[in-house]
């Protein structure tokens, strides 16, 4: 699989979770909080996937979620060996309202 530690999100993939995030951070604070989830996902499964969602996300355990945190979860799902083409497919997912997925064996920063 070679060196993947160096690995950095595209330009375009870089844009893309930052999207995503802004669709969650609905007062444009530039950061997440669990109220901000909640309403994201409404009915579908909403506290269980923004548990989730911090718990992989929320490395300061801060309560809110950093566009930096953000940026840094998915360069390390990159990095942890899932290609951009994966994280698009998951993120497409997340954009129309599925599940928080959860991702295994990522390097944990900090």
């Amino acid at each position: 699989m070679g060196n993947t530690q160096g690995k950095e999100l595209s330009p375009q993939m870089k844009e893309r979770v930052l999207k995503l995030f802004a669709k969650f951070d609905v007062d444009g604070s530039k950061s997440i909080e669990k109220t901000e989830t909640i309403k994201y996902w409404k009915s579908n499964f909403a506290k269980l996937n923004t548990e989730e969602l911090f718990k992989s996300v929320d490395t300061d355990n801060s309560g809110t979620i950093s566009e930096e945190e953000w940026l840094n979860f998915w360069t390390s799902v990159l990095r942890s060996g899932h290609t951009e083409e994966e994280i698009s497919d998951e993120l497409e997912s997340i954009e129309t309202g599925s599940s928080w997925c959860k991702f295994e064996n990522l390097e944990k920063k900090g």
